[in-house]
């Protein structure tokens, strides 16, 4: 009887260090785990970041261009506004027959 219970007392000593084991390795791989989604995080933001400081580049160019454009067409209506009237007339000719293209 006391053999006994010192063969299931050893086998039960086994099954804890290897049950150890088990959470050891888990435990470790959990840790890299954490390890790889923080730095996958780091990644995005740092892409996110780049996008948006690019995006309000653009749109500031954008913004630039426009005024540019604008103040183009003031000054062509006001020296040349017959010129300028039938430009618009093309533009919104060439405008309407994409559109039409598209339907």
């Amino acid at each position: 009887m006391a053999e006994e219970r010192s063969v299931q007392q050893r086998q039960h000593n086994g099954h804890g260090e290897i049950s150890g084991a088990i959470a050891d390795q888990a435990s470790t791989a959990a840790e890299q785990m954490g390890r790889a989604v923080q730095q996958g995080m780091g990644r995005a933001n740092a892409a996110l970041s780049a996008v948006s400081e690019r995006s309000g580049e653009a749109a500031q160019r954008t913004g630039e261009v426009l005024g540019n454009f604008r103040s183009a067409i003031e000054t062509s209506a006001r020296s040349q506004p017959t010129t300028t009237v039938m430009l618009a007339a093309f533009a919104g000719f060439v405008f309407g027959a994409f559109w039409r293209m598209g339907r």
